[in-house]
């Protein structure tokens, strides 16, 4: 049975979810650094670990130079164990992605992802570790 600390804290961890879809979906780095931790490292595929907002800046930028932002079609987070460790939580899941590139091929993307996150004085959760996958990706072309 879950007390209601557990509760309020399940509740804050979906809450970071809807957040990272949503700043996700509208390309917005900004609200996704709001959800890192101060002490953030990422483990990109095939990369040394790197700062959570020098790696979203890095990948801000060299989207900047992209002319069109591929159109987001849908972006769903399956977490399949989300588990609380005191201040800690770590979750593990599926993201899967579609897509609508620039040639109008809609491309799908699934991803692998784990993080540890880090309760905030505030109650909020945030990012404090991620790792995942590089993309398996499946294209369709659209008429």
């Amino acid at each position: 049975m879950m007390d209601e600390t557990t509760n309020k804290d399940l509740e804050a961890i979906e809450d970071l979810h809807r957040k990272d879809v949503a700043a996700m979906k509208a390309y917005d780095y900004e609200a996704l650094m709001s959800l890192m931790d101060e002490q953030c490292v990422l483990f990109p595929p095939d990369s040394e670990p790197e700062d959570g907002r020098a790696y979203l800046n890095r990948v801000r930028a060299s989207s900047d130079r992209i002319e069109r932002q591929p159109e987001i079609l849908e972006l769903v987070q399956g977490w399949q164990e989300v588990r609380l460790l005191g201040e800690f939580a770590y979750e593990q899941g599926i993201v899967r992605y579609a897509v609508r590139d620039a040639n109008g091929a809609i491309v799908r993307e699934t991803q692998r992802l784990m993080r540890l996150l880090r309760r905030q004085p505030d109650g909020a959760w945030r990012v404090l570790r991620a790792m995942w996958h590089a993309p398996r990706r499946t294209s369709e072309k659209t008429d």
